[in-house]
């Protein structure tokens, strides 16, 4: 169906991000990947779905890559147990009608959740690979939403046009996330809202390191994970990015037990999550007081 294999790091990279690498020479043509369609899929499953690993030997039959039962159960995977806060935090039953634009990284299923639910949805991406999933997995479901090949730094939208702005993750191929977020308050509208979750700094791994700092030399593969990723930021540098914004909450979560060290698994995993979690979600305001550009007679005549 798809031939993103014949490059597979690549297509990995475009879809999901910069993954962690130790080595200072990041050429693209060095990067590890997946080497066949069907152990590709997986990865993209592996991913997509919050499983920290490939999935390997399950009992029954995986569904065929890319059909609407494998989409479907991405989602299963992705929303129950581990990302049980994911509806609610992103909040996919709250905004029909409205227009909503996706942006960063991941095969759509967030964003299929608020298609389902009544929202006009708008999806950016500057990867051809990862317009094509995200396209496959709405039309598979039949959902409508437009797709754009744009980068988030410069998007196609009219000023202060979206009611809602979800970004999947700040690190998705961004060197200058600043200006991802200028170009998110310049598309909402005043009191727009923006819904955004990307990998946290102090995470389990972060406070493993720091506080059983012998496992640097007994376990120095610690955190290498697929989900884990090279850019992280703080729950300070979150609130910085979006200070233009109101309203402004960070809170922070994905965690699994088996992550947790022995010594702290007396500890409810919630807590826990909320103390070292993998992710940082915010949810922040556009000002309703923001002046927005008064247009030219010659505009209004257009």
């Amino acid at each position: 169906m798809m031939d993103y294999w014949e490059n597979p790091a690549l297509a990995l990279q475009a879809i999901f991000g910069r993954p962690e690498i130790d080595a200072q020479d990041m050429k693209a043509e060095r990067l590890q990947g997946p080497h066949n369609p069907r152990e590709f899929a997986q990865k993209l499953y592996s991913l997509e779905s919050l499983q920290p690993a490939i999935l390997r030997g399950r009992a029954a039959e995986p569904p065929e890559p890319y059909s609407l039962q494998w989409f479907l159960d991405i989602e299963n995977q992705r929303h129950s147990k581990h990302g049980k806060w994911i509806p609610k935090l992103l909040e996919f039953a709250k905004h029909p009608g409205e227009k909503l634009l996706g942006v960063g990284h991941g095969l759509g299923t967030d964003w299929a959740q608020y298609a389902q639910n009544g929202a006009n949805v708008i999806v950016c991406s500057p990867a051809d690979a990862q317009l094509d999933l995200v396209r496959t997995n709405f039309r598979l479901r039949n959902l409508p939403g437009r797709f754009v090949k744009a980068h988030p730094t410069s998007l196609p939208l009219e000023t202060s046009s979206i009611d809602v702005v979800c970004i999947s993750s700040l690190h998705h191929g961004i060197d200058e996330p600043e200006k991802v977020v200028d170009e998110v308050y310049r598309v909402l509208k005043p009191g727009g809202k923006v819904l955004a979750v990307t990998p946290a700094y102090y995470d389990v791994d972060y406070w493993v390191r720091a506080l059983f700092f012998w496992n640097r030399w007994l376990r120095p593969h610690r955190g290498k994970n697929p989900l884990r990723c090279k850019r992280r930021l703080t729950g300070s540098q979150v609130n910085t990015l979006f200070t233009r914004f109101v309203e402004i909450r960070v809170r922070k979560r994905q965690l699994r037990r088996q992550e947790v060290p022995h010594v702290w698994r007396w500890i409810p995993l919630p807590i826990l999550a909320r103390l070292m979690g993998r992710v940082l979600v915010l949810k922040a305001f556009k000002p309703l007081n923001v002046v927005l550009p008064i247009e030219s007679p010659a505009s209004l005549a257009a």
